[in-house]
């Protein structure tokens, strides 16, 4: 049965993912992958039934598929972008970042311990790349009247290889990495709060319980990372897995996009500042 971790990833298949597809620009890789989610998210929900090993892995493929269709998407969209500025470029990222959720999530079912991290340390980062950098560079992206949150969000994107660097070489620089998320994301939170009073009805309610929540969970993960590299452990995996992934997974991410498409449902197609 699938327990937490399984659950916020399915949680992302089957309500982040197609949430932020439908803010991001139109290209014809992304109206497919939007008409394949469904039954790719599915297959992935049936794996997670499945003890792990080829069957589980070969029911994932699709959807590592599927991220591969949204970075086609981004770089079809490549040479646009880059004359459309930054919230184009964070959406662009949105768009490349998954593909490493996938490659994790596949790793995951098999059982294989990828690049020689065990679980649940591949699980985690197939979530990680389902929220942290798809999410959060949209909801930057759109709460582009916030210069703050235009510049957070560049540093989600620029951390997150940082944090990748850490955990393969040394783990100062996973510490650098996870500091750059998580300011960064309160960052993105306090602009999002910024543009509360300018928004209307439920969206309003929405953007606010979004930001609110996320600040919590950045605290919980820095308190987790400096006791991971202290040795000093206040909160394990998972009870960090529980706080973190609620506050940041359904809180920030979930709700967030919850209130833009609730206001704009093709937000994306909005003019972007340069």
């Amino acid at each position: 049965m699938p327990g937490l971790m399984e659950l916020l990833f399915l949680l992302a298949a089957w309500a982040v993912v197609p949430l932020g597809l439908r803010l991001l620009p139109e290209s014809a890789p992304l109206r497919l992958a939007r008409k394949l989610q469904p039954a790719f998210a599915a297959l992935v929900t049936i794996s997670f039934f499945l003890p792990k090993g080829p069957v589980a892995a070969a029911l994932a493929l699709p959807w590592l598929a599927l991220n591969g269709l949204v970075a086609l998407g981004g770089l079809l969209r490549l040479r646009t972008a880059l004359r459309e500025g930054i919230p184009r470029l964070l959406q662009l990222a949105a768009m490349f970042f998954p593909i490493v959720g996938g490659i994790h999530l596949v790793a995951s079912r098999y059982g294989y311990p990828l690049a020689g991290f065990p679980e649940p340390i591949i699980l985690l980062t197939a979530i990680h790349f389902h929220y942290t950098v798809f999410a959060v560079p949209i909801l930057a992206s759109l709460a582009g009247r916030s210069r703050l949150a235009l510049s957070c969000g560049l540093g989600v994107v620029g951390g997150t290889p940082i944090v990748a660097a850490g955990f393969l070489f040394a783990p100062i620089l996973k510490i650098v990495g996870v500091g750059i998320l998580c300011v960064s994301v309160v960052g993105i939170a306090i602009g999002q709060l910024t543009l509360v009073p300018s928004r209307t009805g439920r969206a309003r309610a929405l953007l606010a319980l979004s930001s609110l929540s996320v600040i919590a969970g950045m605290i919980l993960a820095g308190v987790y990372e400096h006791g991971f590299y202290t040795g000093r452990s206040w909160i394990s995996i998972p009870q960090m897995t529980w706080s973190h992934g609620i506050l940041n997974g359904v809180g920030f991410s979930l709700l967030g996009l919850l209130a833009w498409t609730a206001e704009a449902p093709r937000a994306a197609d909005r003019p972007v500042r340069p």
